[in-house]
């Protein structure tokens, strides 16, 4: 397996030419995880919260292909894991602070304050949405946010010993030290953790499943570990990278600086709420616009469906398989025995773009930008 640091400044490309695996024989992994449990006291873990602040990241809407994604300011950011009950919730507060305003994203750039509220327990997982309802949320999504629970600094060690199939894949040098890699599998997810030889876990890459690049590349970098009682530590630093491209750049998602962080703390687990509000539909509703113009709305981002002699031009294949494919249905549908031979994607931000894989699986043709091309 082939490692890589994604970082966009010299001194991680420098760290990356460094990096000199080790051919000597693999060590047991659990006695490297048993080293990093003494060092930071996971087992000890049954519940984390912490609270910071930083920046934050909309995914998939960079102002061109080539660009960061566009970046806010993070006002506040508490965190609750509770372990046993597989439960998580997170409560941050987005400000546009002094960031250039250039990209995409909901409500960007951000006038006042944006609060998001994201929670799992267990398969169930669910926001507050506007109106202060929980709202479901599904599919791989709910799944991700489960696995990336047990990728936390200490849920990683915690995961791993329990695991049956926790290998060490890899030895290597960066400069004088030696990282040791340790991965396991969970389920559909493959996780990979690097241990220095403080024995403290610097950095975890997964892949959790995305729309646009089917399985995205997710990098968590932990440092700053502080001693927080009990002989328990948490790193005061995590910076994680979502969308990482090999034709593009590392894309920096998110970095907070912990003020404070707390173990075992009281009433840490997050319930399922009694009722939750269903996600959003994939319905679509159609109304028509001109004689063989069709708007094709329903949901958060809307399609034009337009009737040529012999085959159909989408406009947009948005957000994702579930939503292109009922376009394609409700399309088909208005304007029947006609194949759909062009898919127009108006510009390349991922929530515009997410669809164009199951417009591609049609036959279509995807109409986009030159700059899009790679």
């Amino acid at each position: 397996m082939r490692h890589f640091v994604t970082g966009c400044c010299a001194a991680s490309a420098l760290l990356a030419l460094a990096t000199v695996p080790l051919a000597a024989q693999q060590q047991d992994p659990r006695a490297i995880l048993r080293a990093a449990d003494a060092q930071v006291g996971a087992t000890k873990v049954n519940s984390i919260q912490y609270n910071g602040t930083g920046r934050w990241s909309f995914i998939g809407q960079n102002f061109t292909v080539n660009d960061d994604w566009p970046r806010v300011d993070v006002k506040s950011y508490a965190m609750t894991i509770d372990y046993p009950s597989k439960s998580e919730r997170l409560d941050f507060t987005r400000v546009q602070g002094n960031n250039p305003g250039r990209g995409g994203g909901a409500g960007f750039p951000i006038v006042g304050e944006q609060r998001a509220q994201e929670l799992v327990n267990g398969d169930t997982a669910w926001n507050i949405n506007a109106q202060g309802q929980p709202q479901r949320v599904v599919g791989d999504d709910a799944e991700a946010r489960q696995f990336l629970m047990w990728v936390s600094p200490h849920g990683f060690i915690k995961a791993a010993l329990a695991s049956p199939n926790v290998t060490e894949s890899e030895r290597y040098f960066v400069g004088t030290r030696t990282v040791h890699v340790v991965g396991f599998t969970m389920g559909k997810y493959r996780a990979t953790g690097e241990f220095n030889d403080q024995n403290m876990l610097e950095r975890v890459v997964t892949w959790i499943p995305n729309p646009m690049m089917g399985d995205m590349q997710v990098e968590i970098r932990y440092s700053d570990y502080r001693d927080i009682g009990n002989g328990i530590k948490m790193p005061f630093h995590i910076h994680e990278h979502q969308g990482d491209h090999p034709l593009v750049r590392g894309m920096n998602w998110m970095d907070i600086q912990l003020s404070d962080a707390k173990a075992n703390v009281p009433n840490a687990a997050t319930a399922v709420p009694a009722t939750l509000a269903p996600p959003q539909s994939q319905a679509v509703v159609s109304r028509q616009l001109a004689p063989g113009v069709w708007y094709l709305g329903g949901g958060s981002h809307n399609s034009v469906a337009v009737e040529m002699t012999d085959y159909i031009t989408l406009i947009e294949a948005p957000l994702d398989d579930a939503r292109t494919m009922a376009v394609i249905a409700e399309a088909k549908r208005l304007i029947p025995n006609k194949p759909i031979r062009y898919v127009v994607n108006t510009h390349h931000h991922w929530d515009h773009s997410g669809g164009l894989r199951a417009a591609y699986a049609e036959g279509a043709t995807i109409v986009t930008n030159e700059q899009n091309r790679n």
